[in-house]
């Protein structure tokens, strides 16, 4: 029978409506999300945002020579670039891009000078996205109590309607305290500005920042009460936005000097994640991720301190955080297992928050020197958006940004017959082995037989995929 089913084996898979290609696992390159116009110095990568399969990829600039900044709007599900961002310089070519964020029918850039930054309030600009592949610029948003050099628009993130632009270098508390805003994106009005109760002088409390549901997280990476810039993280109820309630501040048990607790931070239903992107455990500066169950966010419990498992000194473990539902995806800038200053990032499975599963990591094919992939990112529904805001291809410092599947995988995968963790057509000779030899992985069914009833199965099994 094995001889008449493998000479048969590709009509009856056609017949039978088998798709053979192979399907994407966890950790998988999708691909790269590659602008129009790539420019020297532009540094793509240096931030990035996904709503609704829709991703905006920005880059810095390069206030020196001076490369004016830029943003990209990408479909995810194609990896086309649908639009660039239209960002006349205000006051000269040293415009820099310092944060985006996309939500519903909107996206946000933040932009600011450099050189001429006693002459230039930072901004927002504010575009209705919901012809993503033709933005409208509506508004500049520029707070009511602007100051030069605050950094107003450095992060962002938008929930619904609402929208979080920090402003890290703010002096709500002392030179460079730091503050958030929160702003209508309906109408563009500014709705409130808070900061923490104990904030104090070069705190940068928003230094990063993340909003879920009625709650907002926020970063202060050089707070002190832990240790000098060891760095601390608070969490705000804004379910009322012109009102925004202090709930508590979180900070390393331990505290080290110069650990930058609260770098990055990513907040999704009870469970919150900050880094310490220079925290020394595994070496100097190697870094870890804090993981708090905020079930009842006024008292987080710290369940977890996350460190890679091959992390070594100078890797920036944290650097960027991302998370939702069960997902934990963690960048790594400067790890060097493949070339020195390349980067990575890690998929996690944190469904128990306390003992999280590392399920990948992930590296683009074109790694090189120095890209820095892991600078950002950013996930929804499986898709992870990276950054590397170093790479040099096609030209110096253009910058890059990826497509990853990040994906968790299911408690199994019955189409995988012969166990290489992908589904291809090489697992159809692999059934028929296990068909002819009465083994276990012949049942594709679960009735706990091994009969021709599971070669159906299996091709239903391998047109589903693996179960996420």
């Amino acid at each position: 029978m094995m001889q008449v089913i493998q000479q048969r084996s590709s009509a009856i898979a056609f017949g039978l409506g088998l798709a053979l290609g192979a399907h994407a696992q966890p950790g998988t390159e999708l691909g790269p999300l590659t602008p129009g116009d790539p420019t020297e110095g532009v540094q793509l990568g240096d931030d990035v945002d996904i709503h609704d399969g829709i991703a905006i990829v920005s880059g810095l600039g390069l206030w020196t020579v001076p490369v004016p900044g830029a943003a990209y709007i990408f479909d995810t599900s194609t990896g086309d670039q649908l639009a660039k961002l239209s960002l006349p310089p205000v006051f000269g070519a040293d415009q820099l891009v310092i944060g985006v964020g996309i939500g519903p029918d909107r996206a946000m850039v933040g932009t600011r000078n450099w050189a001429s930054g006693n002459n230039y309030t930072p901004r927002v600009w504010l575009f209705d996205t919901t012809n993503p592949a033709s933005p409208v610029f509506l508004q500049q948003l520029i707070p009511s109590d602007a100051e030069f050099l605050d950094d107003f628009g450095d992060a962002i993130d938008i929930e619904g309607n609402l929208a979080a632009i920090a402003a890290p270098s703010n002096n709500a508390s002392g030179a460079l305290s730091g503050a958030v805003y929160l702003f209508d994106t309906t109408t563009g009005a500014e709705l409130s500005k808070f900061f923490p109760a104990d904030g104090e002088p070069v705190d940068q409390f928003g230094f990063s920042l993340d909003i879920d549901g009625d709650l907002a997280l926020i970063g202060a990476r050089w707070d002190d009460d832990s240790a000098p810039n060891g760095g601390a993280a608070y969490l705000f109820d804004i379910s009322d936005p012109s009102n925004p309630v202090e709930l508590s501040k979180v900070a390393a048990a331990i505290g080290d000097e110069n650990d930058y607790f609260g770098y990055e931070v990513a907040l999704s239903g009870s469970i919150a994640a900050v880094g310490a992107i220079f925290d020394d455990d595994l070496g100097l500066d190697a870094g870890a991720v804090y993981i708090y169950d905020i079930i009842d966010p006024a008292n987080p419990v710290m369940v977890k301190k996350l460190l890679a498992s091959d992390g070594d000194p100078t890797d920036d473990f944290g650097w960027s955080v991302a998370m939702q539902g069960d997902t934990l995806v963690v960048g790594s800038r400067t790890d060097d297992d493949i070339h020195p200053g390349a980067g990575s990032a890690y998929l996690f499975d944190i469904s128990d928050p306390a003992n999280p599963t590392e399920i990948a990591k992930m590296v683009p094919a074109d790694t090189s020197p120095n890209a820095t992939f892991g600078w950002s990112l950013e996930i929804e529904d499986g898709i992870g958006v990276v950054g590397a805001s170093q790479a040099d291809a096609p030209v110096p410092n253009a910058g890059a940004a990826y497509l990853f599947d990040v994906s968790l995988p299911g408690p199994g995968c019955l189409a995988d017959v012969n166990g290489d963790g992908m589904v291809t057509p090489t697992d159809f000779s692999a059934w028929i082995n296990a068909f002819n030899n009465n083994l276990p992985e012949c049942d594709q069914n679960g009735d706990t037989a091994c009969t021709p009833a599971d070669f159906t199965a299996w091709i239903a099994n391998y047109n589903a995929g693996c179960p996420q």
